[in-house]
């Protein structure tokens, strides 16, 4: 299908949610506690700086699963990717009534992989002891948007009766106080990004219940250069080449997000608009949760009264593949919609400007969604107990 701004793919298929969950590592980490962190870099000017782009940005607070004592540090025990995720997953099979010996396919999608080979998400069915089919894609913003996409294909197929999904990360492992001192986009790092998982549980449409459909995917990033990268550990930067010069933390091209960003989410909704999801056809809308501001800047741009965005991102920041699933839950639990109301997702992604989404329609409230704990990072707990 092609919108006004540029071809996309849109599948109509209606997928049952029946289940959500995030688990957060860790306790809340403040403004305050970022610029304590980036003080290990002996620049008090710098320090200060992250504090005040945080405030900007809408960001008050966020998860971490490392604990700044350090400049450099590893996730701690009980907070690393797979432990994340499995207890996300846990949490919406829960909330599902169901175990994972009912999920016939797994994805996973993350940038902060435990490890690169083998995947991320065979860690975390270790972890759950799940036997059956898994699969991951390595990508950020908008890696919900492709799972839905294979998750709807072996649905509709018979292929598949139980689909559960996936999104984590584990960034802030990446943070580099000494790097924040001569690149402000490591300092923009610090003060958006955060830690965590989301999950989603699906099945096949069977009338009257919270469900999604019209998952789309596009891109506007055709041999443009990438606005967010994490140009070390592939092939052709592997991470023993110190040669190199150049970042091995995530590289921040917050210039470029800023120019072309908004066009990502204005292709969005023009992607939902051209099969009739208009303004008055969604209650409220859901972006990627880059910044805690989404709504101030993207209401006179798509002509959407600012109080009709749902922003979470002031209380986790910007977690990357996790984001859309954590702002989904968030939804769920904060009752922001009435039974039958619709939700318009408009997901974005900077790192080769891509951009997906769907629409979510809520379901009765006889099972209700609760509050998902932090989670234990309790040394060997086992997920799914």
């Amino acid at each position: 299908m092609t919108g006004s701004m540029t071809a996309f793919r849109m599948m109509p298929v209606q997928l049952d949610v029946l289940g959500t969950g995030v688990s957060m590592p860790g306790s809340p980490v403040t403004n305050d506690d970022m610029v304590q962190f980036i003080a290990l870099g002996n620049d008090k000017h710098r320090s200060e700086f992250v504090g005040k782009i945080a405030d900007q940005l809408g960001v008050y607070q966020r998860f971490l699963s490392r604990d700044l004592a350090a400049a450099r540090e590893l996730p701690r025990a009980g907070d690393t990717n797979p432990e994340l995720s499995g207890r996300a997953i846990c949490s919406a099979l829960e909330q599902a009534g169901l175990t994972i010996d009912d999920v016939d396919l797994l994805i996973g999608h993350t940038t902060s992989p435990h490890t690169l080979l083998p995947p991320n998400v065979s860690w975390v069915a270790d972890l759950l002891g799940y036997s059956g089919q898994y699969m991951e894609l390595r990508q950020a913003c908008t890696g919900f948007a492709n799972a839905l996409m294979i998750a709807g294909s072996m649905l509709t197929s018979m292929a598949a009766d139980c689909v559960c999904v996936v999104g984590s990360e584990t960034g802030s492992v990446l943070f580099d106080v000494d790097e924040a001192v001569t690149d402000r986009g490591q300092l923009v790092n610090a003060a958006q990004m955060g830690d965590g998982a989301g999950a989603v549980v699906l099945s096949r449409y069977t009338g009257g219940g919270a469900h999604l459909a019209n998952t789309y995917f596009g891109t506007l990033g055709l041999r443009k250069p990438s606005g967010f990268s994490l140009a070390t550990g592939g092939s052709s930067r592997p991470a023993h080449d110190t040669d190199q010069p150049g970042s091995r933390n995530f590289i921040n091209e917050y210039t470029l997000a800023r120019e072309d960003g908004l066009d990502l989410f204005r292709a969005g909704f023009e992607a939902l608009r051209s099969i009739g999801l208009d303004e008055p056809q969604v209650d409220r809308y859901l972006t990627h949760q880059a910044n805690g501001r989404m709504g101030e800047l993207l209401a006179p741009i798509l002509g959407i009264p600012a109080k009709k965005f749902h922003n979470c991102a002031a209380d986790y920041g910007n977690t990357g593949s996790a984001s859309t699933w954590i702002g989904l839950h968030s939804v769920r639990e904060q009752h922001v919609l009435e039974p039958g109301q619709v939700l318009g997702v408009l997901g974005a992604e900077a790192t080769k400007f891509m951009y997906g989404g769907f629409s979510y329609v809520e379901g009765s409230r006889e099972n209700p969604v609760h509050d998902t704990p932090s989670g234990s990072s309790d040394v060997g707990a086992s997920p799914c107990d």
